[in-house]
């Protein structure tokens, strides 16, 4: 990596840690640059406007979302519920090292019209999330196909993947706060949790 490029992706990293800490309206190019150690002007020099680097910080988490429920997917003579399994299991453990991920849309998307479309925007024109959603579906209405799981529409199922796993890490502070949970308390709320979810997604799957 050239010089260049390793003060492009500090500038980006500094810009993610201060979003997720103190959100976008908090985060001015100034404190991005105080924290790498380098002159505004390159921050607007690499990336032109805050929004756009805001942008940037949220394609890259989209891409990394992407690429890990992608993997277990590719398992060749996998079941589909091991497939399953693991791609839940490896979205909570994204969520579990993101923790404040799910904040960070809520507060940054969904309460802002114009930056959640510009973000849709980027989301679609990714190819990733085009491979790795035609690839949930292949998988998806093969199963459907064999009779294995009922018939369910790719975007319901992973509507439920989401929702169900996204909902414990909104309330997982509330959840500790309150019950004045250890680390180690927190880390078996999210364990059981997530086989939670894996039993409820798996088991509302059957074609009953």
């Amino acid at each position: 990596m050239s010089k260049e490029q390793n003060l492009e992706n500090e500038i980006l990293m500094a810009a993610e840690d201060l979003f997720l800490e103190k959100g976008f309206a908090g985060t001015s190019t100034t404190d991005i640059a105080r924290r790498v150690g380098c002159n505004q002007a390159l921050v607007h020099y690499y990336f032109r406007t805050k929004e756009n680097l805001f942008l940037q910080v949220f394609n890259g988490k989209v891409e990394t979302i992407l690429t890990t429920l992608q993997k277990p997917l590719l398992e060749q003579g996998a079941e589909f519920t091991d497939k399953l399994r693991s791609t839940i299991g490896a979205y909570f453990d994204f969520l579990t090292a993101n923790s404040r991920l799910p904040f960070f849309v809520i507060n940054e998307l969904l309460c802002n019209k114009e930056r959640l479309q510009s973000a849709y925007k980027y989301f679609m024109q990714n190819t990733l999330h085009n491979n790795v959603f035609g690839l949930i579906d292949s998988v998806v209405q093969a199963e459907v196909r064999k009779g294995t799981i009922r018939q369910v529409s790719t975007v319901d199922f992973v509507l439920d993947i989401v929702s169900l796993t996204v909902f414990n890490f909104v309330v997982l502070p509330i959840y500790t706060d309150l019950s004045g949970s250890t680390e180690t308390e927190k880390t078996e709320f999210i364990n059981n949790r997530k086989e939670e979810v894996i039993r409820l997604v798996i088991n509302g799957m059957r074609n009953l």
